[in-house]
């Protein structure tokens, strides 16, 4: 029975069935995608059953043939040489199909949570950036979010030419990352993007990984215990309430209201509608809460009579998530991607609008997630001449009008993107068959409060992909969160000594330090060039024998003498340094476990600690807080990790 409803839930989740199809291939085999250089890579995908298929492969023209079995399943192993390209691959079956543009070169998967989604065209430096990224030697795809119960076969996306164009909608980390291969190596580098924001590792996890925890029991049960009847009911439900919400979401639906009664206008008269503060997330005022759906919200402009017939250079800051935006009811400005919730809207206003003193601004803002509203600071709101920058801006901020037209509906569903597995099954399984050199990851932040635990599920998911993938100890890199603060004090600073952890416990890991570009007031820090380069300096030392220095002092043990405690660390490559000044953000502790701010001094390649108040000490620890941002570094720039030589109680221990 449970086999049936799992055949069944695919089918309602809008999983072709490859039963009796013609010739098809997954969406991650396709034009302009790069194949894993020098190994036996897979092509595979459906047709009809015991149907003969062949493979023609370019680059060494040769031939592989394969049946299909009695689901119309087919798979050959082909044999790839050098990094090179542009070349073919030709798949006959019932049909023919050629997939051009193919280049052999290195693989990696990108995944993790909201800092590996963060796109380029957001990151710091980005206006230098991107219209330098036209590299038709890296090759991007973006895997697009899918949530599912159970393994899935396939995914949606597809494969594009790195350029400014689609460089600056695709992950900043996996860029920088994919980059730096690309120029150090010489050779193609194709990069799969596989992330959601806010995130848990649990949800990239299989089902029978997290089984073997006890931790996710009940979630699991909830989910794989649900009923064949239930599962259609909610499916049901849920697509016709998203088919409500798009069709309030359309843009081009002018039956909406407020394009319908014409809320744009001049004219439309406005006293009756509630004011909010502007700038603010709705879900921090009281007129709003939480609320996902579609508001307008309007505001007059005082300008200059000298700007009159001028054009003007409108600036909003971010707006959560999507907005058309109108000055005196002409469109001056639409946003229409919910990824790009925290570019700041930058529109340019014609002269042609521009036909008195006094202009209506008015923006209708769809959000359907969380926070929402116009929520950057209070100086990105402005208007001011596009050629005469001399004069001062009009300010923006303030009391607006606004009126809800569409509040979404809760869509009644059996998991979300927390789910255990329920990622795994719908964005990580389908890659499986996919030769890859190696993976990295950036998350954590959405598992500091169970860091603990954390200890154990992590390790667990690298050990999970290794065994989906039957790619051997495939290299994983990842990223060790940056300051930030939490609510909770310390629980970042133990979910980061858990993925130091992780380097020991597992093999073939590496990981990049971040404590000196992270931004504490901000989870999402924007420097990730330097979070790429990071993570490609792990693969170029220990994947392609490059002699650089990959990583920053790691703790390795301490020794105890005359009231002063010895640190001794790993990965020192000849020095260690204090960046700016003395040596920061070092405590020490003797038995009755209470920590002393203490003095640290750079011995060689240690680092001596100690302290007045404690005589006999016992522990140390470095960085320990949710938004430290320390400086100890070694002599090849980067920075040392947090650490605790400790081994007593933790915050979040017994947190699942």
């Amino acid at each position: 029975m449970r086999k049936l409803s799992i055949q069944l839930l695919l089918v309602l989740l809008a999983v072709v069935s490859t039963n009796g199809a013609s010739l098809r291939l997954p969406n991650i085999l396709g034009d302009h995608m790069v194949l894993q250089q020098k190994s036996f890579t897979k092509i595979w995908g459906w047709a009809e059953p015991a149907q003969m298929v062949k493979i023609i492969t370019s680059w060494n023209e040769k031939t592989y043939s394969t049946v299909t079995d009695q689901q119309g399943n087919w798979q050959v192993s082909v044999s790839t040489g050098i990094a090179g390209g542009p070349y073919t691959v030709t798949i006959q079956a019932d049909t023919t199909m050629v997939l051009e543009d193919i280049l052999l070169g290195e693989v990696w998967i990108c995944s993790g949570q909201s800092n590996m989604v963060w796109q380029l065209q957001s990151a710091e430096r980005a206006v230098e950036e991107i219209p330098l990224s036209d590299y038709p030697g890296i090759r991007l795809f973006t895997v697009e979010r899918h949530m599912a119960p159970c393994p899935n076969e396939d995914l949606n996306g597809s494969w594009e030419l790195c350029n400014p164009e689609t460089s600056a909608h695709f992950s900043a980390v996996g860029y920088f990352f994919g980059k730096m291969l690309h120029q150090e190596l010489g050779v193609p580098v194709g990069l799969v993007n596989s992330s959601w924001g806010g995130t848990p590792s649990e949800s990239w996890t299989s089902r029978e990984m997290l089984s073997t925890f006890g931790d996710f029991d009940q979630q699991l049960e909830e989910l794989y215990g649900t009923s064949d009847k239930e599962i259609e009911e909610a499916v049901r439900e849920q697509s016709r309430i998203e088919a409500m919400i798009k069709k309030q979401r359309d843009f081009d639906n002018r039956e909406n209201i407020g394009f319908s009664e014409g809320w744009m206008n001049v004219e439309f008269d406005d006293s009756a509608w509630d004011k909010m503060v502007c700038p603010a997330e709705w879900s921090s005022l009281d007129e709003t809460g939480m609320l996902e759906g579609v508001v307008w919200m309007r505001t007059g402009i005082a300008i200059p009579d000298r700007w009159v017939g001028k054009p003007l250079t409108l600036e909003l800051g971010p707006v959560d998530e999507m907005d058309i935006t109108y000055i005196n009811g002409v469109e001056v400005g639409a946003c229409r991607k919910t990824d790009d919730w925290n570019i700041p809207r930058v529109y340019q206003v014609p002269a042609s609008v521009v036909t008195s003193e006094e202009l209506q601004l008015a923006i209708r803002i769809v959000n359907t997630h969380a926070q929402g509203g116009i929520f950057g600071k209070p100086e990105q709101l402005k208007i001011f001449p596009a050629e005469n920058l001399d004069d001062a801006p009009v300010m923006l901020g303030g009391q607006w009008e606004y009126r809800i037209a569409y509040r979404f509906p809760e869509i009644p569903m059996i998991f979300n993107s927390h789910t255990p597995s329920v990622l795994y099954n719908g964005m990580l399984y389908p890659l499986r068959n996919m030769t890859i050199k190696g993976a990295i990851w950036y998350q954590g932040e959405s598992n500091q409060g169970r860091a603990i635990q954390y200890r154990t599920i992590f390790p667990g998911m690298i050990e999970d992909w290794r065994a989906t993938w039957k790619q051997g100890d495939f290299p994983f890199y990842y990223v060790q969160i940056a300051p930030y603060n939490y609510k909770q004090e310390y629980t970042s600073a133990e979910l980061r000594e858990a993925q130091l952890l992780t380097l020991s416990k597992v093999k073939h890991t590496g990981m990049a330090v971040t404590m000196d570009i992270g931004n504490p007031d901000d989870i999402h820090p924007t420097n990730k060039r330097d979070v790429g380069r990071r993570l490609a300096l792990w693969a170029l030392a220990k994947d392609y024998a490059t002699d650089v220095i990959y990583s920053g002092p790691l703790y390795r043990e301490q020794t105890i003498e005359d009231g002063k405690i010895r640190i001794h660390f790993d990965c020192t490559d000849g020095g260690l340094l204090a960046r700016g000044g003395p040596l920061t953000h070092f405590e020490i502790a003797g038995s009755d476990q209470v920590y002393h701010p203490a003095e640290a001094v750079i011995d060689g390649e240690t680092v001596v600690v100690s302290a007045a108040e404690v005589a006999s000490p016992e522990a140390v620890r470095y960085g320990w807080s949710n938004s430290a941002e320390p400086n100890l570094f070694n002599t090849g720039g980067l920075p040392a990790s947090s650490f605790s030589t400790d081994s007593w109680k933790r915050i979040t221990e017994g947190k699942k």
